[in-house]
């Protein structure tokens, strides 16, 4: 019971202490920059400086967290891997400019958690020495491995979602378009509208529209989100709607005709699907239906065959 108490509390330590770091790495120092000018405040007038010295004296705070943001690691986007990974923050829906710093605190964490688990289950078991480090090594590699997995999985996600929603989508905008419309404002009409409805596509849609009212070209507008989403079917898009404002051709018939592909290919895909579908339930099949089925149907069998020898 002893060893579950210090888990325990090694991992309530643990946690704060990872709390702590995030606040201080990534929180805002407003608290801790107004302590320290009130230090240093008192500290000059017990000390009788001048005037100007007590001015300067606000400056303290600021010296010492420039000081101490200039120790600290930052996170470089330069590097593939860390553009690797705010490419997959962006396709996620993590837009925001503290998403990488966000996520490698996450990282950390979720690392040291694995770390004190792995350890608190050696010291339960009261595994050896060799096992209780094989055990903090892997339980700090599963918990470095747990967000990498769930942010590429929630940017899976959020692509298939956009691509099942396009098709509807496109349809929106012809109406739009044919009722007279430009092509601006119903991409604004239609984002705001599928945003309010909570659907993934909406808030992308909102980006081009603000991007368009910025003075963006409908072109970059278009190549920036199909780069954000990373979805195949937007790039085909993009590329038909800069095509038919360069030649200037109407937009209605394009936009229909790229809603009518996207509905055959998502058609295509779903009796692909299908037809996987028999390939892969045959291993559940072999390995967990027919075992009981054949327990079942030869087990009563089976045992009139021993009886009778009995």
């Amino acid at each position: 019971m002893s060893a579950l108490y210090i888990t325990v509390a090694i991992v309530l330590l643990m946690f704060a202490l990872s709390v702590a770091l995030y606040g201080a790495l990534f929180g805002s120092p407003r608290v801790l920059d107004d302590r320290i000018t009130d230090m240093s405040l008192k500290m000059r007038l017990n000390l009788g400086d001048d005037v100007a010295a007590i001015r300067d004296a606000a400056s303290v705070s600021r010296v010492v967290f420039r000081w101490i943001a200039a120790r600290l690691p930052e996170s470089r986007t330069d590097t593939a891997r860390n553009a690797r990974i705010a490419r997959l923050l962006i396709q996620a829906g993590f837009m925001r400019s503290g998403a990488l710093e966000t996520f490698h605190a996450a990282r950390m964490a979720a690392t040291a958690a694995g770390a004190i688990v792995g350890l608190a289950i050696a010291l339960v078991t009261r595994r050896p020495d060799a096992v209780a480090a094989v055990l903090l090594a892997c339980g700090a590699g599963v918990g470095a491995f747990i967000p990498s997995y769930l942010l590429g999985r929630k940017a899976r996600s959020r692509q298939r979602a956009i691509a099942s929603q396009l098709s509807d989508v496109l349809d929106l905008l012809v109406v739009c378009v044919e009722a007279g419309l430009g092509l601006s404002e119903a991409i604004k009409i239609v984002g705001s509208e599928a945003e309010r409805q909570g659907q993934a596509i909406g808030s992308e849609l909102a980006l081009v529209s603000g991007e368009l009212t910025a003075g963006s070209t409908l072109g970059q507008a278009l190549r920036q989100f199909a780069d954000r989403t990373a979805v195949e079917d937007v790039k085909p898009l993009a590329a038909t709607l800069i095509q038919s404002e360069q030649i200037g051709a109407q937009v209605g018939p394009a936009l229909r005709s790229i809603s009518d592909s996207l509905r055959a290919a998502r058609r295509m895909r779903a009796e692909e699907a299908a037809q996987k579908t028999t390939v892969k339930i045959l291993f559940p099949l072999v390995l967990f239906i027919l075992p009981a089925m054949m327990s079942v149907i030869v087990g009563p069998a089976m045992i009139q065959i021993m009886k009778t020898l009995k």
